[in-house]
C-alpha cells in the first residue's frame, strides 16, 4: 500500500472519530442498499488534450452505520467501468490506432456521510477510495492490455444524494457521485489519472 493512500485512510478515520465525539447521540443502526447508474469516465493527463470521456455504467452495494441522526460511516463496493475515448495503441504492424480504452475496477470508497435538511432526506458523502483493476481492453482490437496498466487506483470520492421514504424501513434514492484519482493508472513513467462522475438510482433498507 502506498503511503499516500494510508494517509487518506487515516484522515478518514480521524474525521469519523471527530464526528462521533461531536455527535454523541443515540445510534440509529445499519442501512444497506443496492444501486445502478450511468457513468461518465475520463482521465486527467497533463499535456495531453486529445482524450475524451466514455459513457458507461456502474452498479454496486453499500452499507452505512449511523453514528447519529446526522452522521454515518458509509462503505461502498462498486463494479466500476472507467477508461477514456480517443486513446492510442500500436497494432502488430506498428500502426498507431485511435481507440477507446475500457477499464473495469472493483472500487471501494470509505466515506463520512452527512444527512441534512429537516427530515434528513439529503446527504453529502466524502472520503477516500481504492480501486482494483479487473480487466483492461481497447475497443478496436479487443486485446487485453491489463499488463500495461497499474493493478490499483486510489483517490477521493464524493457524493450528494436524496432519499425518498417508501415505508418505515425502505427508501429509494437518487445521487450524483464522483471520483478523482491521484495514482497513475498506466504502468511506467506516465501521468494519467482516472476521473468519473455518475448518476445513480437505488434502494435502501434499514436493518
Amino acid at each position: 500500500m502506498k503511503h499516500i493512500f494510508q494517509r487518506l485512510i487515516l484522515i478518514a478515520f480521524v474525521v469519523i472519530l471527530g464526528i462521533f465525539n461531536v455527535n454523541a447521540q443515540k445510534q440509529e443502526g445499519l442501512e444497506i442498499g443496492v444501486n445502478i447508474g450511468i457513468s461518465q469516465a475520463g482521465v486527467v493527463a497533463p499535456g495531453e488534450n486529445n482524450t475524451g470521456t466514455r459513457i458507461t455504467y456502474n452498479n454496486g452495494a453499500s452499507g452505512e452505520y449511523y453514528l447519529s441522526d446526522r452522521w454515518g460511516v458509509k462503505l461502498k463496493v462498486i463494479w466500476d467501468n472507467k477508461g477514456y475515448s480517443n486513446g492510442t495503441i500500436i497494432d502488430n504492424n506498428d500502426n498507431t490506432l485511435t481507440t477507446d480504452i475500457n477499464l473495469n475496477y472493483i472500487t471501494i470508497p470509505l466515506m463520512a456521510n452527512w444527512h441534512f435538511s429537516k427530515h434528513r432526506r439529503w446527504y453529502l458523502s466524502f472520503g477516500p477510495y481504492m480501486g482494483l483493476l479487473t480487466s483492461a481492453k481497447d475497443s478496436k482490437l479487443l486485446e487485453d492490455i491489463k499488463n500495461q496498466m497499474n493493478g490499483s487506483d486510489y483517490g477521493y470520492a464524493f457524493c450528494i444524494g436524496y432519499k425518498y421514504e417508501i415505508t418505515n424501513n425502505t427508501k429509494l434514492f437518487l445521487e450524483c457521485d464522483g471520483q478523482y484519482g491521484i495514482k497513475n493508472i498506466i504502468a511506467g513513467n506516465y501521468r494519467v489519472w482516472n476521473t468519473r462522475g455518475a448518476y445513480n438510482f437505488g434502494v435502501l433498507i434499514n436493518l
